[in-house]
């Protein structure tokens, strides 16, 4: 039994809930495109599991607020919705619901800020997160409930009021903020002007092109999120002439490992979950690379490319040898596997806070 006023479960056991069940996700989009989405069962239940694991983000943050986060959690938390992001978004680039090039683009942007942020870090370089890169998450996380909501239904007697809600919600809230509060909400405006203009694809096109132009904008924002990071950080990261091998390999891996997913998910017959195990997971080592990188110990560039490379080149063999695709992917997701969970291991000092209480307490000493 948990002390007097502590929670039963805590922040880091929500995120960690949150991780196990991302593959069911999936697994019922998939067995939902095999029949139709209209009013598609399975498509209803991962509407449902989609909404109740974006929901325990909001539970393990109030958490981790109200009774301090930890750096186990501060790792844990953006892994898990990268992670939550990509179960979603696969399929629906490999069921043909969005563009393909467009989720390549969007993934591109997360490991390459990602490798920004590590070459940053290790200069202690530090930049303000905008509020678009606070929302960047939101959005994406938004448009899978929305995107799976548009095929499922597709019947303008509910898509319909639902989007006049949104154009009009926001501008009474925005009305309601003003004169309780006097405070002026941009961003209200922008939900409420995407509303409309995707209310406009749907009258006009219909539910496959109202579901493309909100990938469209959720690709839109996460790019317009990570342009401090680019047009802020990449000159003052060149002025200081210290480009290294290492912090290459990571802008050159940031590029190639997303790309080559996306393009072997399309063009070859390979099993989907090589593909998801190495986009996952050099998803979530980024996050710990940022965190190693912050205390000066990052992985050095012959680990680091050795890795990255070697997935980037069986991905590349899977294409031009498409009859070996499958080995080849499987191939890529076992060197991601070992390579990832020694990266972890040699870390699990750092995230665990063991070095970093042992630095503390040699400080006070």
């Amino acid at each position: 039994m948990p002390p007097a006023g502590r929670p039963w479960i805590t922040a880091n056991q929500v995120t960690l809930a949150r991780l196990i069940p991302m593959p069911l996700l999936s697994w019922l989009i998939y067995r939902g495109g095999e029949t139709g989405f209209k009013d598609n069962p399975y498509m209803w239940s991962a509407l449902v599991a989609g909404i109740l694991l974006g929901s325990t983000d909001w539970v393990d943050g109030m958490l981790a607020r109200k009774w301090g986060p930890t750096v186990l959690g501060g790792l844990l938390d953006p892994i898990a919705d990268k992670v939550f992001v990509a179960f979603a978004y696969m399929p629906f680039a490999s069921l043909g619901l969005v563009p393909a090039w467009a989720c390549a683009l969007m993934f591109v942007r997360e490991f390459f800020i990602t490798a920004l942020r590590s070459a940053y870090a290790q200069r202690q370089l530090t930049f303000k997160t905008s509020y678009i890169a606070k929302a960047k998450t939101w959005a994406q996380m938004q448009g899978i409930g929305v995107m799976l909501l548009f095929p499922l239904v597709d019947n303008s007697h509910v898509i319909v009021p639902l989007l006049v809600f949104g154009i009009v919600g926001p501008i009474i809230a925005l009305a309601w903020l003003w004169f309780a509060k006097h405070k002026f909400w941009t961003a209200t405006l922008w939900m409420s002007a995407s509303f409309a203009a995707l209310l406009a694809v749907y009258e006009a096109e219909g539910a496959l092109y109202a579901v493309r132009a909100i990938m469209i904008g959720v690709v839109a924002i996460t790019w317009i999120s990570g342009f401090d990071y680019i047009w802020l950080g990449w000159p003052k990261l060149r002025a200081r002439g210290d480009f290294n091998r290492a912090d290459f390999v990571r802008i050159v891996g940031s590029i190639t490992v997303p790309t080559l997913v996306f393009a072997v998910l399309i063009e070859t017959p390979v099993h989907v979950w090589s593909l998801f195990t190495v986009l996952s997971l050099e998803l979530a080592v980024g996050g710990l690379d940022n965190l190693l990188s912050h205390h000066k110990v990052a992985t050095r560039s012959l680990a680091w490319g050795s890795r990255v490379l070697s997935i980037s080149g069986l991905l590349g063999l899977a294409l031009l040898v498409p009859q070996a695709a499958e080995y080849c992917s499987i191939a890529a997701a076992a060197v991601s596997i070992v390579g990832v969970f020694a990266e972890f291991w040699r870390g699990r000092d750092y995230f665990l806070d063991k070095r970093i209480r042992e630095k503390a307490a040699r400080e006070q000493s």
